[in-house]
């Protein structure tokens, strides 16, 4: 469809109000998403200032916004532009649009002077970046980051601190994180040449306690990340069912009556359903503040970013060797955080391309939804390794190398990393590129990118744009594909060399 000339929006939004003064039913006005509070009187409004009118997109024609996937990056990478081609094109645009968004997965400390210790309780990295990282990734064009994501307490409250000061430093602004549970929540802004642009940063995927906390009666409140809480339901078959049914009373020592439609076993709900999958249940406290600070973001700001962290997914989740799909459960989400004036929605955590949604809402119009971006950097340099991740993998060491107490970081990374990272896809994204005319969408251009599987170590994970169009075809087709695999609508996705572009 025609982009819609930006005065023409809002002409339609002061004429919404004007028609509600004159006595229009409030039926007539468009309801933007569950964080609206309705109006009740519109006396009470200026027929010159709709409220309406603030949750319409303000950017000039031609906003271009580039968003990106997982930031794993640990030290300073833009030396490598000249000897990389690929990567120099990647910084070309990047530092060409309006304004760039990732998500930071790392810890950005000085090691010499920073008085935190890791927290690697779950087996997993506790990701590291020294401080110049900060200063390298604004010069590459990065603007805004978002930081809820399970990384971002490694280091404890003392590496988030430091990473929030090295960032404040070097000019980039960030979400997701606070000393408070507002501060958490709240959108944070970049204040760009053509417009304001507002990010909000939430995250499905945490460790427990990384989560900041409201204060409850006497007890204080907690810093920590913006989290979205949520419950996974297994949906089995009816036979499935039964079958958990007769496992439960084995366990119970004998019977307990005839097989109910859901059920719990060792922690894990289930519930009766046609075919197998997960889903998550959303915990709507969490739901309703979230839909609150876009809306306020959206009421602040001319541009509205989401990013969310989740590993969640509903199928085909348990091969470590193949891609994972989302959580069905960010199909509303993401649909609700736009009617509530979100103007790009994207998750980040799966470490692969997932779908792209350019969801058609009443009130907005078409808006992009990425449910997965994958990798932006990859870093396997990572020499501040805790040691509970040496010692719980003393298994792995010993079956990997003949004389492990001799293994170094990456010594220990790299059979860790081919467990379940050992694939093309891994190191394999793509840049998007929404470009706004009119007060509407007009295009999302999408870049693949590939990463340096294979590289010497100082090399991987730094991105290079794909000039290959057949390798770039093969890169898109990921996308189309795990779009019709998620039940979305197929993408017009157009290729014109090793470019795409997507249209409402």
């Amino acid at each position: 469809m025609p982009a819609i000339p930006g005065a023409r929006v809002r002409a339609i939004f002061a004429l919404l109000g004007a028609a509600c003064l004159a006595g229009g039913a409030p039926a007539q006005q468009p309801v933007f998403g569950p964080a609206d509070p309705l109006v009740r009187d519109a006396a009470h409004f200026d027929p010159r200032r709709p409220v309406a009118g603030e949750l319409a997109l303000h950017v000039p024609d031609g906003f271009d916004v580039a968003v990106v996937g997982d930031l794993i990056i640990s030290r300073p990478l833009s030396q490598y532009a000249p000897r990389l081609p690929g990567f120099r094109a990647v910084l070309d645009r990047l530092q060409h649009t309006d304004v760039t968004v990732g998500n930071l997965e790392t810890t950005i400390f000085d090691p010499r002077s920073f008085t935190g210790a890791p927290y690697s309780w779950d087996g997993d990295w506790s990701n590291a970046s020294l401080p110049a990282v900060a200063r390298d990734l604004r010069s590459m064009g990065f603007a805004l980051v978002g930081r809820a994501n399970n990384h971002v307490l490694d280091w404890g409250l003392e590496g988030m601190r430091e990473t929030s000061r090295w960032l404040d430093d070097a000019g980039i602004a960030y979400a997701g994180v606070g000393e408070t549970h507002g501060l958490a929540r709240a959108p944070q802004y970049y204040e760009g040449a053509r417009g304001r642009v507002a990010l909000v940063s939430i995250a499905s995927t945490f460790r427990p306690t990384s989560e900041s906390l409201p204060p409850s009666g006497a007890a204080a409140g907690r810093p920590g990340l913006s989290a979205l809480h949520v419950t996974p339901v297994a949906e089995l078959p009816a036979r499935q069912v039964e079958e958990l049914h007769d496992v439960q009373c084995a366990l119970r020592g004998g019977a307990c009556g005839p097989a109910q439609a859901s059920g719990e076993l060792f922690g894990m709900k289930y519930r009766q359903a046609e075919r197998a999958s997960v889903q998550y249940l959303v915990d709507e406290e969490d739901r309703a503040e979230i839909m609150r600070a876009i809306r306020a973001a959206k009421q602040n700001a001319d541009l509205v970013v989401v990013l969310i962290h989740s590993h969640e997914c509903s199928q085909g989740c348990d091969d470590e060797n193949a891609p994972r799909g989302p959580g069905e459960f960010l199909k509303q989400l993401a649909h609700d955080a736009i009617d509530s004036g979100a103007d790009i929605f994207a998750t980040t955590g799966n470490h692969n391309l997932g779908p792209i949604e350019l969801y058609h809402s009443a009130a907005r119009g078409y808006r992009p939804i990425f449910y997965g971006l994958g990798n932006f950097f990859w870093s396997d340099v990572q020499e501040l390794l805790p040691h509970d991740l040496f010692r719980g993998n003393r298994a792995l060491l010993a079956e990997s190398w003949q004389h492990p107490q001799r293994a170094t970081e990456y010594d220990l990374t790299a059979p860790l990393n081919t467990a379940a990272f050992a694939h093309d896809y891994t190191f394999q994204s793509v840049i998007a590129e929404c470009r706004f005319e009119g007060g509407q969408l007009a295009r999302v251009e999408l870049r693949a990118i590939e990463e340096g599987y294979g590289a010497p170590l100082t090399e991987s994970g730094i991105p290079r744009v794909v000039t290959d169009a057949a390798a770039a075809a093969a890169i898109y087709r990921q996308v189309t594909d795990r779009t019709a695999a998620f039940g979305l609508p197929a993408l017009k996705l157009a290729q014109s060399g090793s470019t795409a572009t997507i249209r409402p």
